[in-house]
């Protein structure tokens, strides 16, 4: 009989969330994460078997490479245009 490890297990839960578990901790909808992952704006995702995984320092990663500190800074066109729900190409 193999031993029970719920220690690794909690590590594991807590540290991949599913598109659901992800989109809730960014206050947004999972169709909203998806749309993000099939473009390609999103955060960096894990695809395991049949389930997309998030794992919680990427999105973390995201959040911080999303920040801006004004509207006339680079980084906020870039954060605007992720939210947006067309895809806008600039040259």
């Amino acid at each position: 009989m193999t031993p029970s490890h719920p220690r690794q297990d909690n590590f594991l839960d807590e540290q991949l969330l599913t598109t659901p578990q992800a989109a809730h901790r960014l206050n947004i909808s999972p169709r909203t994460l998806e749309r993000y992952r099939c473009r390609g704006s999103g955060p960096v995702f894990r695809k395991m078997g049949g389930r997309v995984l998030y794992h919680v320092n990427d999105i973390r990663h995201w959040i911080e490479n999303v920040a801006c500190k004004s509207t006339s800074e680079e980084s906020y066109e870039k954060a605007r245009v992720i939210g947006s729900r067309r895809l806008e190409r600039r040259p």
